[in-house]
């Protein structure tokens, strides 16, 4: 019969797989252990014969696994808790050498005597499948007492080999020190977690425990357990041992205990929904049979049984009437499918559930073993995903060296660099007994020698490097003030160079677009109709009209596209867009007459095509409006405008327009207070100021946060000069940044996002007007405040 896996059969596949590859190392090692860890070869070994019977049990759907969870799997956990309390004995030490010999003997004993019963009372027990381990075992619910108590007797016995163990190890742990101490902690802790696993497995047979939580439980506590038993052995200083070893063993549990927490989840989450798959399956059922339905069309179901008439209305099994009475003695579910088994056959494995229709009560059977080869395919998938992962890890057997080889050798490169640098009294802690740790050793007893031959020499050596390291320091500050001076040097030239290249494509753009709207101007020179007259008036009227609500807005499109649509216009729905992107969203009953004609409807749309080419060309002017300014400002970052060009200028109205002209390119969710006190007035450079306010405007938005940003713009007037505040909320600059902002060329802000000039240029603007600028900045608060002349001053 082909293996059908479920999640258990991962995770025991996994243990197989941790327990063999230790069992491997100790026993190519085994040469090189002591005499009492030698017996760590045992409790491997038996670990691995009981993940092996595990795994089986939950890889075949069959009868004969109850042969292995009874002769394979028992007797391996017994052995390997008498070889465990063994190891315990001698661990560190042995120290109770008679206590360890009676021990040995009443263990051997007991588990003799357990393994026996429990094999004696297999015989008496009926096999069955046991749905909630899903898999086949004896009957582990009997009214004989004499049957029960083999039942129990495996873990009772476990449970007092235990105990006996977890006691000398108390003993032991009360009479170590220091790093035996901590050893033997992590051993007992080992030992316990065994302890309860065993409990649990008593409180599972008494019906008192959940069988699919402990075997979750008995899975990753398992490899937990053996983990720490393996390191704290390797830890010993009579076990040799590599770091790579330990660490894989360490890469290799964490590994395992995340896949089978994903497992785990995948599991219940794919059994959660073939839950809901089946319960979809009986409503559908139930539906078709309270519509009148006889036999109803089923996916899933292999039976449906009426159970109160007695007849089949799906029989796709060859059920008989004597299958009938097993139905009907069986506990009712109505909420829920549970698994239920109608012959010795896996095949008669069913998920089975009630429920009533037309007031007859109905059964419904759906296979099992169909929910079984789903879940094997993806157990398959896992162990794959297992197999792959522990593959890599392998290839990256040297990066995986971290704990117990990366570390060390940096605490190693630490104190060579300490020694080159001139501290010679450094020395290296030695944390281990392998190669990193002899290298530690010679390291210190080098350093002691050189320590008193190169004193002398050091600190001569210390006092020219730093006689050096100031004569670098001067050099390099020589050296970047003398490119930053080339650097301004050569953006004068570019800037005077490049300006006229620029503006003459700028120039030819204005040229056009005034050609054009001389074009559109000429034709109103000439008599207008009523119908010219009423096309104007309507888009005129809607040009400033706000925009409707979201949710009436659709209704209204629909609306004007029906009205254009009976009008007999040729494209209604583009026009209707058309109208809605200006606004115009109703076409009110003053202007219905305007469509009314072939010639009203092409006036119409000729004037309303003027308006969209007269806003575009607005756009496209503005535009080259505002590339003209950042090559007139970029000029004057190298030539400043002469005194006697100033002009009188109104502050408000060059921040206003700054606003209005950008306020669509910049974030929409960036909420901007703009206050005025008074109207000063300076005497300055309009375009000059206009590249002022628009760099610190539009580092702020930069600067503020994605939801929730605030910026607050202040202009106030006082006795002699005009004062300019701008204030966002954004995490602020940095202290060791903040004094460097004003520099030429520099910017925090990634290549090709920003020059470095802006702030720069700013700075000069305002000196240029006689003012100066200030920032402050703390976490979520940066503002920068100017102050220029007034005019009258």
């Amino acid at each position: 019969m082909a293996p059908l896996l479920n999640l258990y059969s991962f995770f025991y596949f996994g243990l197989c797989l941790v327990s063999g590859i230790a069992f491997a190392y100790f026993l190519s090692r085994k040469e090189d252990l002591t005499p009492t860890f030698r017996g760590l070869l045992v409790p491997l070994a038996c670990l691995f014969f009981w993940s092996v019977a595990w795994s089986i049990c939950n890889s075949y759907v069959a009868p004969w696994t109850a042969y292995v969870f009874v002769f394979l799997k028992n007797p391996a956990i017994l052995i390997m808790g008498v070889s465990a309390s063994q190891l315990a004995f001698g661990f560190q030490e042995n120290s109770f050498p008679r206590w360890k010999d009676w021990s040995l003997r009443i263990h051997i004993f007991l588990a003799t005597l357990a393994i026996l019963a429990n094999g004696t009372g297999f015989f008496f027990r009926e096999i069955l499948f046991d749905p909630k381990m899903e898999f086949y075992v004896p009957n582990q619910h009997v009214s004989s007492p004499i049957i029960q108590l083999s039942i129990l007797s495996i873990a009772g016995v476990l449970c007092l080999i235990l105990g006996n163990t977890i006691v000398a190890l108390i003993a032991k742990y009360f009479r170590f020190e220091g790093s035996k101490k901590r050893n033997t902690g992590g051993f007992l802790l080992a030992i316990f977690g065994i302890l309860s696993l065993a409990f649990a497995d008593i409180l599972v047979d008494l019906n008192y425990f959940s069988k699919p939580t402990f075997l979750f439980l008995l899975t990753n506590l398992t490899i937990i357990i053996m983990t720490i038993l393996v390191l704290v052995s390797l830890n010993q200083e009579t076990i040799p041992s590599t770091v790579g070893f330990k660490i894989m063993t360490f890469n290799l549990t964490v590994l395992y205990l995340i896949l089978s927490i994903v497992a785990n989840f995948l599991f219940n989450r794919f059994r959660a929904d073939f839950q809901n798959e089946m319960s979809r399956e009986k409503h559908s059922i139930k539906t078709q049979l309270e519509l009148g339905s006889i036999y109803p069309f089923v996916y899933l179901s292999d039976l449906v049984v009426d159970v109160q008439d007695d007849s089949f209305r799906i029989n796709k099994i060859d059920f008989t009437k004597t299958n009938l009475l097993q139905i009907k003695n069986r506990p009712l579910t109505f909420e829920h499918f549970n698994l239920s088994s109608f012959s010795e056959d896996p095949s008669g494995i069913y998920w089975t559930s009630d429920f009533y229709a037309k007031n007859h009560h109905f059964f419904v059977a759906i296979p099992y073993i169909e929910y079984r080869t789903t879940v094997h395919q993806t157990v398959v998938w896992l162990i794959v995903t297992l197999l792959f992962s522990l593959f890599t890890i392998f290839m990256l057997y040297p990066v995986l060296h971290k704990t117990s080889i990366v570390y060390p050798l940096t605490r190693l490169l630490a104190g060579i660099r300490k020694m080159q640098a001139g501290d010679l009294f450094i020395t290296v802690k030695v944390s281990s007994r392998d190669e990193i740790g002899e290298l530690s050793n010679s390291f210190n007893e080098m350093i002691s020698i050189v320590r008193d031959a190169r004193h002398q020499l050091e600190q001569k050596i210390e006092e020219r490097t730093e006689s050096l390291n100031q004569t670098i320091l001067e050099l390099k500050e020589t050296q970047e003030q003398l490119l930053q001076a080339e650097r301004m040097s050569t953006l004068g030239k570019i800037a005077a160079s490049v300006a006229h290249e620029i503006n003459n494509p700028l120039a030819a753009i204005k040229g056009s677009i005034q050609f054009i709207k001389e074009g559109q101007s000429f034709g109103e020179n000439i008599s207008k109709t009523d119908n010219d007259l009423l096309a104007e008036k309507f888009i005129t009227e809607f040009k400033n009209q706000k925009r409707s609500e979201v949710t009436s807005r659709f209704k209204r499109k629909k609306e004007l596209i029906a009205f254009f649509k009976s009008k007999s216009i040729p494209d209604p729905i583009s026009l209707a867009d058309t109208c809605f992107d200006f606004k115009m969203e109703v076409v009110p009953e003053e202007f219905q007459k305007l469509f009314d004609t072939e010639e009203g409807r092409f006036i119409f749309q000729s004037k309303l095509n003027d308006f969209v080419i007269g806003f575009h060309l607005g756009i496209i002017e503005t535009a080259v409006e505002r590339a003209s300014k950042i090559v007139f400002a970029l000029k004057h970052h190298s030539y400043s405008g002469p005194k006697e060009s100033q002009k009188l200028l109104s502050l408000k109205e060059g921040i206003d327009s700054v606003l209005s002209m950008y306020s669509t390119s910049w974030k929409q969710n960036i909420e901007i207070d703009w206050k005025v006190e008074g109207d000063p007035v300076i005497l300055g450079h309009a375009d000059e100021l206009v590249q002022v306010w628009t760099n610190l405007i539009y580092n702020s938005i930069q600067a503020c946060p994605k939801d929730g940003g605030k910026i607050r713009i202040l202009l106030k007037e006082e006795q002699t000069e005009a004062v300019i505040t701008i204030e966002d909320n954004g995490k602020g600059i940095s202290p060791d940044i903040l004094p460097r902002i004003f520099e030429p060329f520099f910017t925090t802000k990634e290549l090709g996002m920003g020059t470095g000039l802006g702030l720069s240029i700013v700075q000069k603007i305002i000196q240029n007007h006689n003012g100066n600028i200030q920032v402050e900045s703390l976490p979520g608060k940066t503002l920068f405040s100017i102050r220029i002349p007034l005019a009258k001053s």
